[in-house]
């Protein structure tokens, strides 16, 4: 349930580090994410690998860290890039929409720059919220619609591919989370918290697919 919009389109600049934004979003995961005990998170839209690999440096040891892609040869990419860093992590074929883990799995799913691929927001957000454990948190960041103009992109973008800070955050809140957004000039991030509820459920039997993998 990805898309991109048009044809393939050369980069004006080498860097690959979300567009030289990388080191600041990386900070202000790190400030959310929960600490001080083995986690189970999820990255949506593994990329490059690069959040995925930052996510099973920065958590406590013991934590299980899954990422995620609709396209094989995007996570045969990033085992290979990342080298060593990918036995650290478990890596499956799925979409967004369609993330194919047992309801409340993770403490934690992050998405970024992914929410700017999707062809409908709230399914989306919706399956998201629903492999979050109550108590649980979403982290989303992407680009504000003024990106497509502002940056370079590899696939073309259109202002009506981007979601605002605040279409997010209603998402979340639609999909049951207590969300806030906050603005880092062409970027943002959006966290949503489930509330936890007094009868804490968490998964404890393996994901509803077998794993094919790290």
């Amino acid at each position: 349930m990805f898309h991109y919009k048009g044809e393939k389109m050369a980069v004006a600049s080498a860097n690959t580090d979300l567009h030289g934004y990388g080191r600041a979003i990386r900070l202000e995961l790190s400030r959310r994410l929960p600490s001080g005990r083995k986690l189970r998170v999820l990255d949506v839209g593994s990329g490059f690998g690069i959040n995925a690999a930052f996510l099973a440096r920065s958590l406590p040891k013991g934590s299980e860290v899954w990422t995620v892609d609709p396209s094989p040869e995007v996570l045969d990419n990033a085992k290979k890039s990342l080298g060593a860093d990918a036995a650290r992590l478990r890596f499956r074929e799925a979409s967004a929409h369609d993330l194919g883990f047992d309801e409340g799995y993770f403490d934690a799913v992050v998405s970024v720059m992914v929410l700017h691929h999707v062809v409908a927001l709230q399914p989306a957000i919706a399956e998201m919220a629903r492999v979050l454990r109550p108590g649980g948190t979403l982290l989303a960041v992407d680009y504000k619609p003024e990106a497509s103009h502002k940056l370079d992109f590899k696939s073309r973008h259109e202002e009506k591919d981007f979601f605002s800070p605040e279409a997010v955050a209603r998402g979340m809140a639609m999909a049951g989370l207590e969300a806030a957004e906050e603005e880092h000039g062409v970027w943002y991030l959006v966290e949503g918290r489930k509330a936890a509820s007094a009868r804490r459920r968490r998964a404890g039997r393996a994901p509803s697919r077998v794993a094919s993998g790290r």
